[in-house]
């Protein structure tokens, strides 16, 4: 065989049993999707007619429960070896297996409580080769599709002959397909051995003609290049840039949609954490202070505070004044905000305590925390500015104004959600600005094995 032809029967070989191997495995996918889909179809209709016989569709009416037993009794040992009914509320009203379903219940994976709208189902294999289907139906009251009244969820063991029969036409479809693909290229062979060689002298002339402006147009491309490059160098230090002016100025989550939507949607919080500081004397040592010296100070201050709240997780709102705001919680939530912000509090304390030890102006810090809802987003149009509203907001100011310098005050909702890592004292009900009489507690200190 002449070499150019022993080159075409090799490529176009390996081309169809790449493409044999590609499509086969799909073949097997798609065939196996496709009994397991008219599996769950059949064992979904069955179940459903055997409840709505049973009359343990609608799960809010009397006797639900004794319904529910018996359509769960009903539908196990047919198409399902486990039948389980659930309220609306996820409650389990029901559950009947067979013996082979009563051996793989420990095995199965778990799920919590029930909230799908819409019939969906489960494929899985437990050690031993069993073929697993678990299905979930929601079940509607008559006339009502939109009102979940309970859930059904049934379990099949598939039966060897099933899965053989899946097995046998999955391989049947692939073997096929692959076949084909190869059928396809032994098809394609002689084409394209008669194609080459006609085209091979015209290419040839071709290829002469053309080779001194090739070389032309790569000096003219490499040149290019080299502009190109260096201006997307350039543009690519200018994004990056741009992207940590506006990390520095946003959180990272909202940055990222503000820089791919072009917008921030505001977004509301039910469970964070606010913390205020604020110096005591400021206003009287602002007087006295020269103004470089002032915000020199300040900006030491707030640039240590900053240091803190990073490595606590909270995330810095704003300063005003010589006020600091910082928020945990959002945008991203966590179960630990209420933590985060004490443990950072304590923190700025701290280091206030430390600095006045060695500075030459001493400040006394009062620092405030509470818990609660909050709303969230991005204000301004070309300033951007990351701020949180509501009365949240408006009692943790309270809490710092009602507070003592060097110490951390806390409401009674914070309190509750710290109380376990961090002791307390409690202060009593005392007076907050628009707010009358709120309970207040100082932090004491992180205990030992809080973390």
């Amino acid at each position: 065989m002449h070499p150019f032809h022993q080159r075409v029967a090799l490529r176009i070989a390996a081309v169809s049993l790449s493409l044999a191997a590609v499509a086969s495995p799909t073949a097997w996918f798609v065939e196996r999707e496709r009994s397991e889909d008219s599996i769950v179809a059949l064992a979904s209709e069955e179940s459903h007619r055997i409840m709505d016989h049973y009359h343990a569709i609608d799960l809010g009416q009397p006797g639900a429960t004794q319904n529910a037993v018996d359509a769960a009794k009903a539908i196990s040992g047919g198409l399902f070896d486990i039948a389980e009914i659930y309220d609306g509320a996820g409650k389990k009203l029901a559950e009947s297996m067979t013996d082979d379903g009563a051996a793989i219940e420990a095995q199965l994976p778990k799920h919590g409580t029930p909230t799908y709208t819409q019939a969906s189902y489960a494929s899985f294999n437990l050690p031993g080769g069993q073929w697993i289907l678990r299905i979930f139906v929601p079940l509607h009251r008559a006339g009502a599709q939109t009102t979940v009244t309970g859930y059904f969820e049934g379990v099949r063991i598939v039966p060897g002959w099933q899965k053989d029969q899946v097995f046998n036409n999955a391989l049947t479809v692939a073997l096929m397909v692959g076949l084909a693909s190869l059928l396809c290229g032994a098809a394609l062979y002689p084409v394209v051995v008669r194609l080459a060689a006609d085209n091979a002298d015209k290419a040839r002339e071709v290829l002469e003609s053309q080779a001194a402006l090739i070389e032309g147009l790569k000096q003219s491309e490499l040149a290019l290049e080299g502009k190109v490059a260096m201006r997307t160098q350039e543009l690519q230090r200018e994004q990056e840039r741009t992207q940590e002016l506006l990390h520095n100025i946003l959180p990272r989550e909202l940055a990222e949609e503000l820089s791919s939507t072009g917008m921030a949607r505001a977004v509301r919080h039910d469970s964070v954490s606010i913390l205020f500081t604020d110096f005591s004397g400021f206003t009287q040592a602002a007087s006295t202070m020269p103004a470089d010296r002032m915000v020199a100070e300040l900006n030491e201050i707030f640039a240590a505070f900053d240091d803190i709240s990073d490595a606590c997780g909270v995330e810095k709102i704003k300063t005003i004044g010589d006020s600091y705001m910082a928020a945990a919680g959002l945008p991203k939530p966590c179960a630990d905000h209420a933590q985060r912000c004490v443990r950072a509090g304590l923190a700025m304390a701290h280091y206030i305590a430390q600095r006045n030890t060695t500075a030459a102006f001493k400040w006394a810090v009062r620092i405030g925390v509470h818990s609660g809802p909050v709303v969230a987003g991005v204000v301004g149009k070309r300033k951007y500015a990351f701020d949180v509203w509501g009365d949240t907001v408006n009692l943790a100011s309270r809490m710092e104004s009602a507070g003592e310098a060097g110490r951390v005050n806390v409401s009674a909702y914070t309190y509750d959600l710290v109380r376990d890592a961090f002791d307390c004292s409690y202060r009593g009900k005392l007076d907050a600005k628009g707010r009358g009489q709120v309970d207040m507690y100082f932090v004491i200190g992180e205990r030992a094995n809080a973390r």
